[in-house]
């Protein structure tokens, strides 16, 4: 959508190139002809802006070669996660895993890697995804259980973190979800996650963390102090 069509709501009005045509009134013919001249001055500021940014693009582009047998990372970015809204929660930290194994380049900048038997995702990967392994680093070795075909991580509730009053009375709990590491927890809406996950009992945890709590309610987050 163009910034014409969000101030006024429709598309612009095309403009006809008066180019060697004609009027019988001087007034109009000059403000077409200097209207042409506006135009082609636009273009030209337009072509030398792309060129621009073309070139500092390039400039800080890499050609990244890699060849079978090489050992790469692959990388996640952004971190794609189902949560308890089914909405998609992206974290901005790239996620890596393996080292995994280059089978073969696919194309001019594609690689096949060498997956797990198990896995069930597309196992080819764009050139920026990858990074080159040096030494014996591990990222994370093993892609996550829940990882769907989409790329996309299927969060399921592990443990009860803490639990807080908002403002408007509403109640959040923190979650530590399957699979991911401890500073992965998030805060998500009480209700959300009671109905998304009854298999969680919330409930019944939700009672227990906050019989252990010392302090009311108001006071802040709820937890054993």
């Amino acid at each position: 959508m163009t910034p014409f069509k969000v101030l006024y709501g429709r598309d612009p009005p095309h403009l006809v190139h008066f180019g060697s045509s004609s009027t019988p009134v001087s007034s109009v013919e000059e403000y077409l002809e200097e209207r042409d001249r506006v135009l082609e001055e636009l273009k030209r500021h337009l072509l030398r802006a792309q060129q621009i940014m073309k070139k500092q693009a390039d400039g800080h582009r890499k050609d990244i070669h890699f060849e079978a047998g090489d050992k790469v990372f692959w990388k996640l970015r952004p971190y794609r996660q189902k949560t308890v809204a089914n909405r998609r929660n992206e974290k901005l930290a790239p996620r890596y895993f393996g080292p995994f194994e280059v089978i073969e380049k696919i194309g001019v900048v594609a690689y096949r890697l060498k997956l797990p038997p198990s896995e069930t995702i597309h196992p080819v990967f764009h050139v920026s995804q990858l990074r080159r392994v040096i030494g014996d680093h591990i990222a994370i070795p093993e892609l996550p259980p829940t990882l769907t075909e989409e790329l996309e991580v299927i969060l399921e509730p592990l443990e009860l973190k803490g639990v807080r009053q908002k403002e408007d009375e509403t109640k959040e709990v923190l979650i530590q979800w399957k699979n991911l590491p401890d500073y992965e927890a998030t805060w998500e809406p009480y209700e959300m996650v009671k109905q998304h996950f009854s298999d969680f009992h919330l409930e019944d945890k939700v009672i227990l963390w906050e019989g252990g709590n010392v302090r009311p309610a108001q006071d802040g987050p709820v937890g054993p102090v």
